[in-house]
């Protein structure tokens, strides 16, 4: 799909981040977790559409069928809150990214380097 806006982009990419809602909910049955997963998103206005149930005259040109994730914000089911660019970890499988962020993002995300020769 091609979007005509970033926060059409995040929009959509928060939607179908959120269709795996399914497999999240058997997972926290499985393993007894009772807290409401937080979805990560780093545009500002994306985030404040998740949240708000009121259509923009600005965004009236995201399909409707985008605005799952506000349909679960507002169930309850998921929160969605502003994380900064540079701490965007899902950035580290969707961009080139220089190499101090892309320690800093292996790094918070737990993974470990193969050797020590290797960063």
């Amino acid at each position: 799909m091609v979007a005509t806006s970033t926060t059409e982009a995040e929009i959509v990419a928060a939607t179908e981040a959120t269709k795996i809602m399914g497999l999240t909910i058997m997972i926290r049955e499985m393993l007894n977790v009772n807290h409401v997963p937080v979805l990560q998103v780093d545009n500002s206005a994306a985030v404040r559409l998740a949240q708000n149930p009121e259509f923009h005259r600005r965004t009236k040109d995201i399909a409707v069928k985008h605005f799952f994730v506000r349909e679960k914000v507002t169930e309850g089911e998921l929160d969605v809150c502003q994380v900064s660019t540079e701490e965007q970890l899902a950035d580290i499988i969707t961009k080139p990214l220089p190499k101090g962020q892309l320690i800093q993002l292996r790094d918070q995300m737990g993974l470990l380097k193969l050797n020590s020769n290797n960063t």
